[in-house]
């Protein structure tokens, strides 16, 4: 139950302090003062979002707080999964900084908003004006009669289920299409596999293969090289090894005369030394040295088949062929495993499929059989709202298809006169009839919901006189239940309030405010003659309003 609500800085409000009690609270004001205002701010603790234009002082931020009187059986459970401290008096905060930034508060903790709406949709509901269309749209009927049958719970694994199941679905549409395009690419990505295996390439071959090819290609210069130096280092007569030996025999005939001369004599020593080794190295390349020239045809054609599926592939190395080789059997393996993927995936869209239509079969079963209570209770309060012809019937198909609300398709279909077959409500229904449709159905959720506040901004539009007095009954009776709160133009209504508040508008400091007040009996009886007469207030209005109230 909402206790207290607090506002301060939003739109033409600049502070605003209501206390609220049990029973039917009334809220009345001439058009413009503010009623739909009130409701916005009381919106914005309810977990709607907001924009800095709301904003009365743009150099303030605007605060809204309400206070809500709750029990532990129906929300301990709430705060101990959200982390909050639970409070039987629990306050809800919003604050909307002058940048437009917005913070949540539940008992003082920063919540995310999600959170404040998650509780406050358990707490109180606010049936504006325009939601009177709802009535007319298929899915809120649905919701009318899942509300009533109570059915939450079912519909919550179902649609959890619902989504799993079109996620499959969606995935096996895409692995089809992908199956499809693939095997049409099959023979062209097996001719590149079996281009790329009938190459026979081994790791770094390129390399090796074009070191070997440029050994060939300068064959006749290697061997000049070699034979040069061979000659040089041993065959001719005055070859270098001789020359330095005879250089080495001198110095060593002085080298104990000087340090300096013992260390020419050394490295005379270990030149030799290294000449003696390098001339037999080179005498052995040149006695060996034997390049094959039919070798070099295959090397190079076997270098031009390398380069042109390179080019053909867009690489530069044998390496990447081999790895383009692995990539291409890598894809082979998934077309030819793509089927068993998709008969597996196929076998759990089938199996979900079969869950789901158990399981939406019994959610239409308890439909079935709580849908004849609710068309009574419907039409058990249309009569007593002044429709004694009317008839109201609940139809309910049942489709092969399923649907995230399950197989049931449902259509209210209204008559108000007699002797007419009922049609589709969002057809024949006027304005007031769809107002006293709303409210019958408001009145049974609101019991099926255990909602403890329920707000009606003018619910009673499009009625007058006798039908708005037995509007202001029902309300009335539900407040017996649940604490009711409506914004009213009618006096009918207005004089069945326990409780009855007065917006006005006034100006203050050359600045127009919205400010509350609440009324005693005597302002009630005035306020309520006002709405019968207009401004001036005669003694046959005030008289009118007396009994309208002690009635």
């Amino acid at each position: 139950m909402l206790l207290h609500l607090s506002i301060t800085n939003y739109a033409i409000i600049e502070k605003l302090e209501l206390d609220f009690d049990k029973g039917f609270t009334v809220i009345t004001g001439e058009t413009g003062a503010g009623k739909s205002i009130l409701l916005g701010a009381l919106s914005l603790i309810l977990g709607n979002r907001v924009d800095t234009g709301v904003l009365n002082d743009k150099e303030k931020k605007c605060v809204v707080e309400g206070i809500f009187k709750l029990t532990a059986t129906n929300f301990q459970d709430f705060f101990k999964e959200n982390d909050l401290d639970f409070e039987e008096e629990t306050t809800i905060r919003r604050e909307i900084s002058s940048l437009g930034k917005s913070r949540a508060f539940i008992n003082d903790t920063p919540v995310n908003l999600n959170v404040v709406k998650d509780l406050a949709e358990q707490l109180i509901n606010i049936h504006s004006q325009h939601q009177n269309l709802l009535v007319k749209n298929g899915n809120y009927q649905l919701t009318v009669v899942d509300s009533f049958v109570g059915i939450q719970p079912e519909m919550e694994v179902y649609e959890a289920d619902y989504k799993m199941y079109q996620q499959q679905k969606n995935e096996l549409v895409d692995l089809k299409s992908k199956e499809n395009k693939a095997k049409s690419e099959l023979d062209f990505i097996r001719f590149q596999v079996n281009e790329l295996e009938a190459l026979k390439l081994q790791e770094n071959e390129q390399q090796h293969l074009e070191e070997q090819l440029d050994l060939l290609n300068n064959a006749e210069e290697i061997k000049l090289t070699l034979h040069e130096a061979h000659s040089l280092l041993l065959e001719n007569e005055d070859n270098i090894l001789k020359k330095i030996k005879l250089i080495l025999q001198s110095f060593n005939k002085i080298a104990h005369l000087s340090n300096d001369y013992q260390a020419i004599s050394d490295r005379l020593n270990n030149l030799l030394i290294e000449l003696n080794d390098l001339s037999r190295e080179i005498s052995g390349f040149n006695d060996n040295v034997n390049f094959d020239n039919d070798n070099s045809e295959f090397l190079s054609n076997r270098l031009n088949n390398i380069y042109s599926l390179e080019k053909k592939h867009h690489v530069t190395h044998s390496n990447d062929l081999l790895n383009l080789l692995a990539n291409f059997k890598q894809e082979l393996a998934k077309i030819e495993s793509i089927e068993d993927v998709i008969l597996d995936l196929e076998k759990e869209v089938s199996a979900l499929e079969n869950k789901l239509f158990i399981q939406a079969k019994v959610i239409s079963s308890k439909r079935t059989q709580h849908i004849p209570k609710l068309t009574q209770s419907i039409q058990q309060n249309l009569l007593e709202l002044g429709l004694p012809h009317s008839n109201f019937v609940i139809k309910q198909q049942i489709n092969n298809e399923l649907k995230i609300t399950g197989i049931d398709k449902i259509e209210f279909l209204f008559s108000a006169n007699k002797g007419f077959e009922p049609e589709d409500i969002n057809k024949i229904a006027s304005g007031g009839e769809i107002s006293r449709v709303m409210l019958t159905i408001k009145s049974i959720l609101a019991k099926s919901k255990n909602l403890s506040t329920v707000v009606f901004d003018e619910i009673d539009t499009g009625v007058s006189g006798d039908i708005a007095d037995k509007m202001g009954n029902i309300m009335k009776q539900m407040s017996n239940d649940i604490q009711i709160i409506t914004i009213t133009h009618l006096p009918q209504v207005a004089a069945k309030g326990t409780n009855h508040y007065k917006i006005y508008k006034e100006v203050k400091g050359g600045k127009t405010i919205t400010d509350v007040v609440v009324l005693d009996q005597e302002g009630k009886i005035n306020e309520v003659a006002k709405m019968l007469s207009g401004k001036e207030l005669t003694k046959a209005a005030l008289e009118n309003a007396k009994n309208l109230i002690s009635n």
